[in-house]
């Protein structure tokens, strides 16, 4: 049962601390993918917090899901940037959008009862354990410091991990439902205590060089330029096929959302509209840092973990996110932040999500023989690795794993 419900209001000042949360959980992962396609942190953060602001106005502020920098697309991405710079990513982010609209077209004419048929609690409920286990091996990165594996980045992040684990349990009143930011205060002073004993240097603190109070960030669309028409086509099919694919992702996500806060969110606000939005974020992303948007795991975890699921979090969240894009001090500070901190939070949130999919599978009758293949088939084919496809694009974990599962709903009879 959540404390604060999607329509809920809380305390500005509260909200303002779940909200500083949520940001905190998805912080590393943004700044990450920005790192790997080689584009401005700063830019992603204010795209992600814009496309997350559009995407609850489209759903009429009844989702609290966080949008922000999407792994599913850094193949794309980087060969947009290839091919033709901000201009191509900006391509790929009309394409992602235009194709998002269309999936939302079609979910507005289709009764949510068939899309139930297709997707039943038992197909939603194995996906969702496999999201959660596909986001563990992160962690085996974020415990290095400086890009090497260190015994005290695993140190950092059980310390992290245990403060969470006691004042979610132990704590009273606001700081049971703050254990994630609270956590990771402590962890980080750990860190900081460590570095300036000489124990261990694990926090950087020349990220505090030379500090602008304000700065525009480098926007992708300060550099838009030509492009060629065969290179035109190249994004487009590239975006295409990988958008198909991302969108999978977006209806066990909300699906596993859903589910945590008690609404269904295909009804309300609906699928139409969920497609609508994360669309449009996905359009906005990409022109501001190129980078493509996806629903955000570490978001949905924080929901559940916290009991928080106001829209009203999510909003100032996103807002907190803008303002970290211009503001250098508070960037900066975040970033000094080491990711084995981070690790603590996401040694519990990821298991979280993992387990909110075995928890509905609890519901579910898996005597059956036909369950019990569709959860199997599911978890293999999502954990495995297998994919299909070459080297331009492959179809693997989550997407390849709930195409498979539809198949199979489809396919096998309900013993009388």
């Amino acid at each position: 049962m959540m404390i604060y419900n999607i329509s809920d209001r809380p305390p500005f000042g509260k909200n303002l601390l779940f909200s500083l949360q949520l940001v905190l959980a998805c912080f590393v992962a943004t700044c990450l993918i920005a790192q790997i396609c080689g584009v401005s942190a700063a830019a992603a953060l204010v795209g992600a917090g814009i496309g997350t602001i559009f995407y609850l106005i489209i759903t009429n502020f009844k989702s609290p899901m966080y949008i922000s920098s999407s792994g599913a697309f850094v193949a794309p991405v980087l060969a947009a940037l290839t091919l033709g710079g901000y201009t191509g990513a900006a391509i790929g982010g009309v394409i992602s959008c235009i194709v998002y609209c269309i999936f939302g077209y079609i979910f507005s004419k289709v009764d949510i009862d068939n899309i139930y048929k297709i997707f039943p609690k038992t197909l939603i409920g194995a996906i969702t354990a496999v999201i959660g286990i596909n986001l563990m091996p992160f962690c085996l990165t974020y415990v290095q410091i400086a890009g090497q594996t260190s015994i005290w980045g695993v140190v950092i992040a059980f310390i992290t991990m245990t403060a969470i684990a006691l004042i979610s349990q132990y704590a009273k009143g606001l700081g049971k439902i703050l254990p994630f930011l609270l956590g990771t205060l402590i962890g980080y002073g750990v860190a900081i205590i460590l570095t300036l004993t000489g124990i261990y240097p694990i926090v950087d603190f020349s990220v505090f060089q030379n500090l602008k109070l304000f700065a525009i960030p480098d926007f992708g669309f300060f550099h838009f330029s030509t492009i060629s028409w065969s290179a035109i086509l190249s994004i487009v099919v590239l975006y295409i096929v990988y958008t198909v694919s991302a969108s999978m992702e977006l209806l066990s996500d909300h699906a596993a959302l859903g589910a945590i806060i008690g609404t269904d969110l295909y009804r309300n606000p609906g699928l139409s509209k969920i497609y609508f939005g994360e669309g449009a974020a996905n359009l906005i992303n990409s022109l501001f840092s190129g980078l493509g948007s996806c629903s955000y795991g570490e978001g949905i975890s924080t929901v559940g973990f916290s009991k928080v699921a106001s829209t009203w979090t999510t909003l100032w969240a996103a807002i907190i996110m803008i303002v970290l894009g211009f503001f250098g001090p508070v960037q900066a500070l975040i970033t000094s932040i080491p990711s084995c901190v981070f690790c603590g939070a996401a040694l519990i949130l990821y298991g979280f999500i993992a387990c909110s999919g075995i928890k509905m599978l609890q519901q579910v009758d898996l005597n059956d023989n036909k369950n019990i293949t569709i959860v199997s088939v599911v978890l293999s084919l999502g954990i495995s690795g297998i994919a299909i496809g070459g080297t331009t694009f492959a179809l693997s974990g989550v997407a390849l794993a709930l195409i498979a599962g539809v198949v199979l709903n489809l396919i096998l009879k309900n013993k009388n």
